[in-house]
């Protein structure tokens, strides 16, 4: 059983449950038995309680979307091959160590790397992916479904739950569509953001 609400609700009960069995077996009761007692059953009900806040605040695991798409892997030609290399191998890392479903990395106004679940359609950035690379922050959509603009991601990937937009420069970000809604965690937005530095670093070597 792991470590959350439920088993500490459970935990609770059955300490609380054996201890009124004791209770009701022991055949002579003495003032210390009788603190004994009530402090054990403080001590079960507090574990409880601790089990229903703890249940209260647990993120409920969103269910795996059925995205629309094929899974396909496009890139630029016309990138030098030491560019090519580094984004198939970040795309790769972030498709099987991350929640993420596709990727897309735009330079410039040209996608020049899409991977993962994606649409076929030609994706062009709109205010929110254009915010990003303005404020030079990464922007996390956590769930698409409450998003009023959620419109300029349909040629990215229709119906992805979840959404990061990190900017790499002034022109170039990258952009992950989540298999479920808040779906990311911390460690995965510093990887990526570290990783967009990087592509930064080569870009720049490349004079892309």
């Amino acid at each position: 059983m792991g470590f959350n609400g439920k088993s500490l609700i459970v935990i609770g009960t059955i300490l609380f449950i054996f201890q009124i069995a004791n209770f009701f077996s022991i055949k002579s009761i003495t003032p210390e038995l009788e603190r004994a007692q009530v402090l054990a059953a403080i001590a079960s009900l507090i574990i409880i309680l601790i089990g229903f806040l703890f249940k209260q605040f647990e993120p409920l695991a969103s269910e795996k979307a059925e995205l629309k798409g094929e899974n396909k892997f496009f890139f630029d030609t016309n990138i030098p091959n030491e560019v090519i290399d580094e984004l198939a191998w970040g795309s790769e890392a972030i498709l099987t160590s991350t929640a993420a479903a596709s990727i897309l990395i735009h330079n410039d106004g040209v996608n020049i790397l899409r991977r993962g679940i994606t649409s076929s359609n030609k994706f062009l950035p709109g205010e929110t992916c254009i915010r990003s690379i303005k404020d030079m922050k990464l922007i996390s959509l956590a769930n698409t479904k409450f998003y009023p603009g959620r419109e300029e991601f349909f040629n990215f990937c229709p119906g992805i739950p979840s959404i990061l937009i990190v900017p790499i420069n002034n022109k170039a970000f990258i952009l992950i569509g989540g298999w479920s809604a808040k779906c990311f965690t911390k460690s995965d937005e510093k990887w990526i953001k570290n990783w967009s530095k990087k592509i930064n670093n080569i870009f720049s070597n490349n004079n892309i």
